[in-house]
């Protein structure tokens, strides 16, 4: 059976221009990232950091290395 990519969470920004500089930062570095927008407490806007079910590990890792 072929194992299939998927998009996961790997990380929760509390605005947009953080989350669009983890994006940049991690595009890069070689990884496929996307940002998704979702509604937080009192209306309040967060953005999920996504990226592959196969580099989410790895992206995480840069993340800390990278300080971001």
């Amino acid at each position: 059976m072929k194992k299939t990519a998927f998009w996961v969470v790997i990380h929760i920004a509390h605005s947009e221009e953080k989350a669009l500089e983890i994006r940049e930062k991690l595009t890069q570095e070689g990884f496929m990232v996307d940002i998704r927008a979702v509604s937080g407490d009192a209306g309040a806007q967060v953005y999920e950091i996504l990226a592959l079910s196969s580099e989410a590990r790895e992206a995480r890792s840069m993340m800390a290395e990278l300080r971001v």
